[in-house]
């Protein structure tokens, strides 16, 4: 685990770095009477909780179609998930996507609930079922040509070279990555390097972005970590990341998975 060599006013002690406070938290959460009957019990109910169906998750679908270009905010999103009459009708592709949402964010979770992180034709699921009621993407989910999401200064693959590069993208093949590199990596950086790897192939018409950062969710799920939202920026901040080489640590997203804690 990579540590903050900022030092301590007066002191040769260094703080704690984002991630170690991330870990810190789980940890005290997983040893609250742990010296009680059920040690094992107590930390499996504090991986159910940070896996539950959340208030958030309104919010999450609202911010991962925002990513993609769309204008929607938390109460839309809400509208649609509780069947109230809103903005987004029914025939909108807006109120599809979230309806399809909806669906992936509970497989993420029972995928994580069995401990398997995603691979590459989880992911694929992922994007039917989001896409299930668009009628541009039925049997037109690997894409026949540039993903139309496409990345500056990315080279993609070929669309004859999608499937083996998807069936290669799991976690026994550290998604593609350098092994040596991938699994030195604390593991939320290893579902940042996920999203990253997945972002450069681009399997999909569209929508290569929000099923990536699904994928990262996916992976963070399985490690006990709570799901993270994208944020008002992180389009032009994928955009130079992806653009670029693969990332060691994204700092924004690791304070983010740590507000997340505070949070809960």
């Amino acid at each position: 685990m990579c540590r903050n060599r900022d030092v301590e006013k007066g002191g040769a002690q260094a703080s704690p770095s984002l991630l170690e406070r991330v870990d810190l938290a789980l940890a005290s959460r997983m040893v609250v009477d742990a010296d009680g009957p059920e040690p094992l019990a107590v930390a499996q109910r504090v991986l159910d909780n940070v896996r539950r169906p959340a208030p958030g998750d309104a919010a999450l679908c609202a911010a991962l179609l925002r990513l993609r270009g769309f204008v929607v905010d938390e109460q839309d999103v809400l509208d649609v998930m509780e069947d109230r009459p809103g903005r987004l009708g029914a025939i909108t592709q807006e109120h599809r996507i979230v309806r399809g949402m909806q669906e992936c964010l509970r497989m993420v979770r029972a995928r994580a609930a069995t401990g398997a992180g995603p691979d590459g034709w989880f992911l694929v699921e992922l994007f039917r079922t989001m896409t299930a009621r668009l009628p541009r993407f039925r049997n037109n989910d690997l894409r026949r040509g540039p993903p139309w999401d496409a990345q500056i200064y990315v080279n993609y693959p070929a669309p004859e070279q999608l499937r083996g590069l998807l069936e290669t993208f799991t976690a026994d093949r550290c998604y593609r990555d350098v092994p040596v590199l991938f699994r030195a990596l604390h593991p939320a950086r290893q579902g940042f390097r996920l999203l990253w790897r997945f972002a450069r192939i681009a399997p999909f018409p569209d929508f290569n972005l929000v099923i990536g950062w699904l994928g990262m969710n996916a992976w963070l799920q399985a490690k006990g970590y709570p799901m993270l939202a994208p944020d008002t920026g992180d389009q032009e901040l994928l955009s130079r990341l992806i653009g670029g080489p693969p990332p060691a640590k994204v700092l924004q997203f690791e304070a983010r998975l740590l507000r997340a804690f505070e949070r809960g």
